[in-house]
């Protein structure tokens, strides 16, 4: 995981005022985790786009089956990619 777009990842989060205190690489995004839905995942998304990381609408979708620990690791290779 970059430590890095970890970092950006989690501080985007707490902007978003969502409880970041026990967040693991485990963690779900959507149910049972953080409960991300559609429009808090596009912000998050949004939110990274200066980090050079895009997804698209139909990859936003699938998101949310995602652990943080998945997510950083697919927004890092988007990023150096």
């Amino acid at each position: 995981m970059s430590a890095e777009l970890e970092k950006v990842i989690v501080d985007a989060l707490r902007e978003m005022h969502f409880d970041t205190s026990s967040i693991s690489p485990e963690t779900p995004l959507g149910d049972g985790g953080l409960e991300l839905e559609s429009l808090s995942i596009a912000e998050l998304v949004m939110q990274l786009d200066g980090q050079g990381v895009e997804f698209t609408d139909e990859e936003m979708e699938t998101l949310p089956g995602l652990t943080f620990g998945e997510f950083v690791n697919e927004a890092a290779r988007r990023a150096a990619g």
